[in-house]
């Protein structure tokens, strides 16, 4: 019993202690819990918009979880980035008690520390058996510069639960406790939860120990069947306990095609460079270290982490085989790092990509964009080889240990010291001026909202508008994520059929096709302030498709429409006729008309001049057909070279005006299921009965955009 206590009281005291120095070294977030957030409003106030939709999921049960109110009509919308479900779990109550996102996210902020710390400690503890050393593995862990350059990164700083699965891991192996093994299993879920690019990166020393502590055994012959048998029921329980992610982002990737390309990890890996090189806020060796200023590439561990590594894997007598262990893994993860082009000091080294490698064989590591990130396994690995290393030291000293660990641990604290933190203020009600528009929307049917300015891909107004469904709880087309949709890029580029504002009918026809029944105007939003009023404007004189207005202080909120046309787009009928009996014409770029039928979208047809309302496409067929359907597909990349005024004809001895109109209507229908179900979206025109032998197809609008077409369909009438 009297053991028990003294571990108490033990975590107690380290964690007291961790949490005080937190509090220092975050300084002076603690003055602004409530109302500021650390480093800036990008990622900080991304992850506590995540953090306040967990807790309201959490309310109720987990419920269409996945599908965050952004980016509508897309679908599986959180697994656009991290869900943080594995630190939303705990700070959950402190939304419900005070419906305060920016301060749940800041405790988890300072806990972050306390875990992080915690856990090496125990881990260092339980290896080592000595708490001075422990006590400098936690100071490494917590406090390194390493963790300066992230303070805008909860998903990464929140790394603590790997040495926790590590010391559990450790244990279990040694004593073959199911109680511990549980522990494991929880903490690796847990991280996984708090961080998905994690659950690959604690998979490297979770193999490593494993086979580490096995391979011995299996050589000799002397593992229990039964203990394979129980690592293998944790791996399955991990598997089960994480499986709905797996399907989240398996559906994200097959439904919208998004994974991480080369460029992005060449651009967000590490140079060796990258491990002596600080942020800007590093007090101590900002003035040496500033070698690299990408935030990514920032990851020095701090130099007395380095030399005590360097103490423990110094020649000995007896080696240690659990200091070789982590230093193995030290080094693989920094390999990993380098990512697809492994350099230093920008120069290529001779070495194949471990991170291409692993690419290839494991499933799902492509959508990995930051290797660098490997970094905090490399920072683990040191944290336990500067704890032998300090422990080796300490074993030598007669006295004054302990004074030794005190001055040591200070010294790490110093050399990690980027106080004050920068504090970016944010009311946790969102902007004073839209709390009044927010609560009427709140009280208003169910609706998509389009919140206007909007942006291809951008922080703010976004982030504002996002935090702000917290409050509301309707869908917005506007998202700030790891990815973005194609419409958000249409509605928010410089081809946006918003930017017309002499067409703002036909734009707003559009919304209503894409489902959208509010649109929500911040003129003082635009760059352009003219603009925007000149927006709002153009909108309120909208009559033919704005049914309803409230005016605010600084916003206008309108009520849209609503489309007598179903979402889902009619099936297809008929028969396609083959392309290759085919005669085309155009008024431009002749040469490109074969890519209008080699069935690859991503080739296309474009007219390369501004749409003048003379441009034209004419189509001899084989025979006499009476054309049912005609399809113009489109491609994410040129939604907003659509034709502004599409005309079709049959232009034979018979001619006649098959269909004239605008195709915004037709056009947001198909985006939005093209968002929502994949694919790709089209302009699918059902024409009247017909008999011809010539088609023409002419867009007759003008626009500063080009006209183009990826794929041409055309698809005839079945007797």
């Amino acid at each position: 019993m009297s053991d028990a206590r003294d571990r108490r009281l033990e975590a107690l005291l380290v964690v007291g202690i961790l949490l005080t120095l937190a509090v220092v070294a975050t300084y002076p977030l603690i003055r602004h819990l409530g109302n500021a957030l650390p480093g800036d409003l990008g990622d900080p106030l991304l992850n506590a918009w995540t953090l306040g939709w967990d807790a309201d999921r959490l309310r109720h049960g987990l419920r269409a979880f996945w599908h965050a109110p952004i980016l509508y009509p897309a679908r599986y919308t959180l697994a656009y980035s991290e869900s943080l479900l594995g630190i939303g779990l705990f700070v959950a109550p402190v939304i419900w008690l005070t419906d305060n996102a920016v301060l749940a996210h800041n405790i988890a902020f300072l806990l972050s520390y306390v875990l992080a710390g915690a856990g090496m400690y125990f881990l260092a503890r339980s290896l080592i058996g000595r708490r001075d050393a422990a006590l400098i593995a936690a100071m490494i862990a917590a406090f390194s510069p390493l963790r300066a350059s992230h303070l805008s990164h909860l998903q990464v700083l929140a790394s603590g639960w790997m040495p926790i699965a590590l010391w559990a891991l450790h244990r279990y192996l040694a004593t073959t406790s199911v109680r511990i093994l549980a522990v494991f299993v929880a903490a690796f879920t847990l991280q996984a939860w708090s961080n998905a690019y994690f659950l690959y990166f604690l998979a490297i020393p979770v193999i490593a120990v494993v086979v580490h502590e096995l391979a011995p055994r299996l050589a000799s012959g002397s593992v229990p069947r039964r203990q394979v048998a129980q690592l293998a029921a944790a791996a399955a329980v991990i598997l089960a306990a994480i499986a709905s992610m797996i399907v989240a982002y398996v559906a994200v990737r097959r439904l919208y095609g998004f994974h991480r390309g080369y460029g992005d990890w060449r651009m967000f890996s590490a140079d060796v460079q990258s491990y002596v090189s600080v942020s800007n806020n590093v007090w101590f060796w900002r003035e040496w270290l500033s070698g690299d200023q990408a935030p990514e590439r920032q990851l020095f561990p701090g130099l007395i982490a380095l030399v005590l590594s360097a103490v423990a894997l110094w020649p000995a007598r007896k080696r240690n085989g659990v200091t070789l262990l982590y230093a193995t893994i030290g080094i693989v993860a920094l390999i990993v790092s380098l990512g697809p082009e492994p350099r230093a000091w920008g120069h290529r080294l001779p070495i194949p990509s471990l991170q291409l490698w692993l690419t290839r064989i494991v499933p799902g590591m492509d959508g990995i964009r930051a290797p660098a990130r490997l970094a905090v396994v490399v920072l683990l690995a040191t944290s336990v080889l500067a704890a032998f290393g300090a422990a080796r030291l300490f074993a030598r000293m007669t006295r004054g240990a302990s004074v030794a660990a005190i001055a040591i641990a200070a010294g790490i604290f110093v050399e990690g010291w980027a106080v004050p933190v920068h504090l970016a203020p944010f009311e946790a009600k969102g902007r004073p001026p839209d709390r009044r528009l927010y609560r009427w929307l709140a009280r208003a049917p169910d609706g998509a909202v389009l919140e206007l300015p909007i942006h291809e891909w951008s922080i703010a107004p976004t982030l504002t508008y996002q935090y702000a469904t917290l409050m509301h709880h309707h869908p917005i087309v506007n998202g700030y994520s790891g990815y973005g949709t194609a419409l958000q890029a249409l509605l928010g580029g410089s081809a946006s059929p918003l930017r017309e504002l002499d067409r703002m009918d036909d734009a707003l026809a559009m919304l209503r096709g894409l489902g959208i029944r509010y649109v929500l105007i911040h003129p003082g939003d635009y760059e352009n302030r003219e603009f925007g009023a000149a927006t709002l404007a153009a909108i309120r004189a909208s009559t033919s498709e704005v049914i309803g207005e409230q005016r605010f202080d600084e916003a206008a909120a309108f009520r849209v429409r609503e489309d007598d046309v179903p979402l889902t787009l009619p099936v297809r009928s008929g028969a396609r006729i083959d392309p290759r009996t085919l005669k085309m014409t155009a008024s431009d770029s002749a040469e490109r008309l074969p890519m209008l039928v080699d069935g690859d979208p991503a080739t296309r047809w474009l007219s390369g001049r501004p749409q003048a309302g003379n441009e034209w496409i004419r189509i001899e067929l084989d025979r006499p057909r009476d054309i049912a359907r005609v399809v113009l597909v489109m491609e994410s990349r040129s939604l907003g070279d659509y034709p502004r005024e599409l005309m079709i004809e049959k232009s034979d001895s018979d001619p006649a005006v098959l269909y004239k109109s605008n195709v915004l209507g037709m056009y947001g229908r198909s985006i939005a299921s093209a968002t929502r179900e994949g694919g790709l979206p089209e302009i699918a025109v059902d024409v009247p009965p017909n008999l011809t032998r010539m088609l023409t197809i002419k867009q007759t609008g003008n626009s500063r955009r080009w006209w183009s077409i990826h794929e041409l369909q055309l698809w005839e009438r079945q007797p």
